[in-house]
């Protein structure tokens, strides 16, 4: 099974026409996985790494990147340029939730530092936490084969839509995004792939198991193999930022919850939207 998931993350990365190409990466087996195929499949690959209130991700991108031999670029987003982007992304994308919000917000900065440096197809490892059971909420249904693939299918779906939007995004800087295990041919022999070798327990902490053994075969850093999920907008800061934002801004989590709201930044994002015309 591992020879043949390699086969097909290699064919996935050779799909992809263009040599030279730039990768959302923040240090963590997916992009550290994927970034190493890219290299042993002799593309020319770029890592793009951006921060927020945080440089947690930025060190230890470099620190992974320095492992992998692989050329890195990295930029501290301020406030500013975040309130900026947080305004464009708004305008352009359909926004149903806030982890759309911040995962397209991520893409924006990661297209702008792409689109600095010359570089027009960017890769995401997106899609991995769906289809290798990454995500918390697959441990409470372990044990429900059916409902375990359920859900698969509906997160992929998600991912899906969640691209499409990002899509959006990577054309205001002439940029082409893709995401590789969210290919049509690597998504069935993902789901095909026995639940057992992605989560062991409703307990099961690291998940990801196959892929996390295959990286560690390929030569990642055990660091990056084997470090648990933290999703981007917290390890990277965003998250923390916007808040900031929110209460620079002047609205407290009281006040928000008064009018409504779950929290300063829903209430401050509404206020963006408001100041845009967007409602």
């Amino acid at each position: 099974m591992h020879e043949q998931l390699k086969e097909k993350i290699s064919e996935a990365v050779k799909n992809v026409e263009t040599k030279d190409i730039g990768l959302a990466f923040s240090g963590g087996v997916d992009s550290s996985l994927l970034a190493k195929v890219c290299r042993d499949v002799a593309k020319n690959v770029t890592l793009l790494t951006v921060g927020f209130s945080s440089q947690r991700d930025i060190k230890i991108s470099s620190d992974v990147s320095k492992a992998l031999d692989l050329d890195i670029i990295y930029e501290i987003i301020s406030l500013e340029e975040l309130e900026h982007g947080l305004k464009i992304v708004l305008s352009t994308i359909d926004f149903d939730r806030i982890v759309r919000l911040e995962n397209s917000l991520c893409f924006y900065h990661v297209f702008n530092l792409a689109a600095k440096h010359g570089i027009h197809t960017v890769l995401s490892a997106n899609g991995i936490d769906e289809l290798f059971c990454g995500y918390h909420i697959y441990k409470n249904s372990f044990g429900d084969e059916n409902a375990m693939i359920n859900l698969m299918y509906n997160l992929v779906e998600t991912a899906k839509k969640d691209k499409e939007e990002i899509d959006k995004i990577s054309t205001l800087f002439s940029i082409e995004y893709v995401c590789p295990f969210l290919s049509a041919s690597f998504v069935d022999f993902a789901m095909k792939i026995p639940i057992e070798f992605k989560i062991k327990s409703k307990d099961d902490e690291m998940k990801k198991h196959i892929l996390r053994e295959l990286a560690l075969e390929l030569g990642v850093p055990r660091s990056a193999a084997l470090r648990p999920k933290k999703a981007f907008q917290y390890s990277s800061g965003m998250h923390k930022a916007i808040i900031e934002l929110a209460r620079k801004k002047g609205f407290t989590r009281k006040d928000a919850r008064t009018a409504g709201f779950r929290s300063e930044m829903e209430a401050y994002i509404e206020g963006l939207k408001r100041e845009i015309g967007l409602e």
